[in-house]
């Protein structure tokens, strides 16, 4: 019996420690004002914990909360007149929908043919979706998160640093 709690709380103490240690990260990648910071700051320093001390732990089950949480924060985006606004958006929506999708399913193949990354790895590192939805799906389809993260991560990087810049240069040459 006393073995049981001592085991229990073991489990409880590296579930606690992982949270703490995650959400210093989390909030120093928010304060210093890194793309998701929150995630990115919470993943590299519970990886860097997990790496050298090698004691991190969160049950499989706060997958399914975390999933749910995003869900809920996604679905607070929607209001009656985003639905309504969605008339005008019909035809660029379809675009990009049929564009996006088309050029990740083959960008994806393309990674898995040349990388030798499992295909869903591949799909989901090539998905153009956010990288916090992006490694939760990712996850439910076995794919390697953490690849995923990192490639996503150096997407979002990119596209934050020189995307203003060569939109900038565009459109002062188009207008």
């Amino acid at each position: 019996m006393d073995k049981v709690i001592y085991t229990s709380s073991i489990g409880l103490d590296k579930i606690i420690c992982t949270l703490i240690i995650g959400s210093i990260g989390g909030m120093l990648g928010v304060k210093f004002k890194i793309p998701a910071g929150a995630m990115i700051g919470s993943m590299v320093f519970v990886g860097i914990y997990n790496v050298f001390i090698g004691k991190g732990y969160v049950p499989s089950n706060f997958k399914t909360v975390a999933q749910i949480v995003i869900g809920c924060i996604i679905g607070l985006n929607f209001t009656m007149d985003s639905i309504l606004g969605l008339k005008k958006l019909i035809i660029p929506s379809i675009i990009l929908v049929i564009g996006l999708t088309s050029l990740s399913i083959i960008l994806g193949l393309i990674l898995h043919k040349t990388t030798g990354l499992d295909l869903p790895t591949a799909l989901f590192s090539a998905a153009p979706g956010g990288l916090t939805d992006m490694v939760i799906m990712s996850e439910s389809f076995g794919a390697l998160t953490h690849i995923v993260a990192l490639l996503h991560l150096i997407r979002l990087t990119t596209v934050l640093t020189v995307l203003p810049i060569v939109i900038k240069f565009v459109t002062e040459k188009l207008l």
